[in-house]
C-alpha cells in the first residue's frame, strides 16, 4: 500500500464540468503530482447548471491552486474570471484557470496540446497548408496554435458559416480560409496539395462509428490525418488513412498534451509525460 502523503499542507485542483466522472485529468494530474514530488491533489467537480458562481466563490474560499473546466461551461467561465491570455481572448473559450493570489487567469490549452501531439509524430507544421473539418470550440483552439506555431494557410470546411473564423484572419499572422463543407469537389482539389488534415467535428464517435466526413478518393498520398475523436481509437476516416498508407493519429495524444500545457501554466514544470502514458494506459 503506498504511503499516505495527504497533510495539512497539501494544495488542491481540480476539473469542472457537467458530467465529469468519466474524465481522464485527475489520474493525469495526480501522477504528475506523485512523480514530481509536488503536495498537491486534483479532484473531479461535478458542478451543476446555476451552481458555477457558488463553485468560483468556492476556489477563492478555499484557495483551490487551479482547474480544468469542460463542457458545458468553457465560455460561461470567462464572465466570473479577471484576466485571459491571448489564446483564451481570440477563442473565447477557456478550459484552464490558475489562481493568482484571488487573481483567476483563463487559458485554454487544447490547440497547444493538439500541435504537441504533432511534433510528438515527427509532424511539423510550420509553413505548411492545413485544411480543417468543422469549427467548433476545439477547431478554434487548435487554428489559433497552428497559426502560431507558423502554419502558412489554413482552410476551414464547415456546414454553416461561422464570421467569428473569419475574424481570427485578421487577427493572426496566417491566410484562414473558410469554406462549405458541402463543397465536395473543392475540399477534394485542397486536399490533394495539403500537408494535414484535421477531423474536429463528432462525425464518427461512439455509437455512430460507421460515419465520415469524406470519401476514401479525398485522402492523397502526402497527406497526414488527425482525428480528435478517442473512442472509438479508430475512427472511419483514420481506418481509411491506415488503409492507404497514410501516417494519421486520435484525439489521445491531444488530451495527453493539453493536459500537459495546462500542468505546465499552474507549476511552472514539465508534466512527466512516460509516467502519465503509462498511467493512462497509452502505452
Amino acid at each position: 500500500m503506498n504511503k499516505n502523503t495527504i497533510t495539512g499542507y497539501t494544495g488542491l485542483y481540480g476539473i469542472v464540468a457537467n458530467p465529469i466522472k468519466h474524465s481522464f485529468s485527475p489520474m493525469m494530474h495526480n501522477t504528475a503530482f506523485q512523480v514530481l514530488g509536488i503536495d498537491d491533489v486534483y479532484l473531479a467537480f461535478e458542478v451543476g447548471e446555476g451552481q458555477l458562481s457558488d463553485y468560483i466563490t468556492s476556489v477563492k474560499t478555499l484557495n483551490i491552486k487551479g482547474f480544468n473546466i469542460s463542457m458545458p461551461y468553457k465560455i460561461k467561465i470567462m464572465k466570473y474570471l479577471d484576466e485571459l491570455t491571448q489564446e483564451a481572448q481570440l477563442c473565447q473559450a477557456v478550459n484552464t484557470v490558475k489562481n493568482e493570489n484571488g487573481k483567476l487567469i483563463g487559458h485554454i490549452s487544447d490547440g497547444e496540446g493538439f500541435v504537441m501531439a504533432c511534433l510528438n509524430k515527427g509532424w511539423h507544421v510550420q509553413g505548411q497548408k492545413i485544411v480543417i473539418l468543422g469549427a467548433g470550440g476545439a477547431a478554434c483552439a487548435i487554428l489559433v496554435a497552428l497559426a502560431k506555431a507558423g502554419a502558412k494557410e489554413i482552410i476551414v470546411y464547415n456546414r454553416s458559416d461561422k464570421p467569428f473564423i473569419r475574424s481570427l484572419a485578421q487577427q493572426l499572422n496566417c491566410s484562414i480560409v473558410l469554406k462549405a463543407l458541402d463543397h465536395h469537389e473543392e475540399l477534394k482539389k485542397d486536399l490533394s496539395d495539403t500537408y494535414l488534415l484535421i477531423q474536429t467535428t463528432n462525425v464518427g464517435m461512439s455509437p455512430h462509428t460507421d460515419q465520415c466526413l469524406i470519401d476514401k478518393s479525398y485522402l492523397s498520398s502526402q497527406l497526414k490525418v488527425a482525428d480528435i475523436i478517442y473512442n472509438p481509437l479508430e475512427t472511419k476516416i483514420l481506418s481509411m488513412a491506415k488503409e492507404k498508407g497514410l501516417e494519421y493519429m486520435n484525439g489521445e495524444g491531444m488530451i495527453l498534451y493539453q493536459g500537459a500545457v495546462s500542468f505546465e501554466f499552474w507549476t511552472g514544470q514539465k508534466m512527466p509525460i512516460p509516467e502519465v502514458k503509462k498511467a493512462l494506459g497509452m502505452e
